[in-house]
């Protein structure tokens, strides 16, 4: 057996080993009883017949699966374990990389907030996609990219799509892309837990009057 051969074998081994801790600890947590720093927050379930609703882009429809509902109440909570965070960090490492190209191009000066490295405010090319988006920032494992300086709320919601990438590493993409094409931007159920977290955090900081319209993140 080669050097090559035995390298390949075992960056598959490790990656299958990582896709497996994903999946499991992704249902552990889905899984865990409810509180206010963690998972499975439960969605309220939309009467039949009823077509606007308050926060209608939050609650649950009937027709949906468990499994999406569960899904649009993950949460996932900050990883505190010092050996953890080094797998969670290479295990999402394919997205970062990818965020970290993008934000060099993007003119914005680097900063370390919460964890993530943020871009902000991004110019050029990658400023003009978000603004043609609708969006005020993306995410890319551990990379925020904004248009503005990130507001608590915002930076919340951003966090969510980083602990996500830590649980899914290479998966984050196919999943969040498949959801995106099944589900539509709205009714994504992963920018559904974000939003969760973006307005309870607004929530505590002091804005308790809800927006007429919710802000538009991803």
């Amino acid at each position: 057996m080669t050097a090559r051969t035995l390298l390949r074998r075992t960056l598959f081994l490790a990656g299958f080993l990582g896709l497996v801790a994903g999946v499991v600890w992704s249902r552990k947590e889905l899984n865990e009883p409810n509180d206010r720093t963690g998972s499975a927050i439960p969605l309220p379930r939309v009467p039949r017949g009823t077509d606007r609703i308050a926060d209608a882009r939050l609650v649950a429809r009937p027709e949906e699966p468990e499994w999406v509902v569960d899904l649009a109440g993950w949460v996932p909570k900050a990883i505190r374990n010092r050996p953890l965070q080094v797998v969670a960090i290479l295990w999402a490492f394919p997205s970062t990389l990818v965020g970290l190209v993008v934000g060099l191009l993007s003119g914005a000066r680097p900063t370390l907030r919460d964890g993530v490295v943020v871009f902000s405010p991004v110019r050029g090319p990658v400023c003009f996609a978000l603004h043609r988006g609708g969006f005020a920032a993306t995410t890319l494992g551990h990379v925020v990219l904004a248009r503005h300086q990130p507001s608590d709320a915002l930076m919340a919601h951003e966090l969510v799509h980083t602990r996500q990438a830590e649980r899914l590493g290479p998966l984050m993409g196919p999943v969040y892309w498949y959801l995106l094409v099944r589900y539509g931007y709205a009714r994504h159920p992963m920018e559904r837990a974000a939003r969760v977290a973006g307005r309870e955090a607004k929530h505590l900081g002091g804005g308790h009057t809800r927006p007429t319209a919710p802000p538009v993140h991803t």
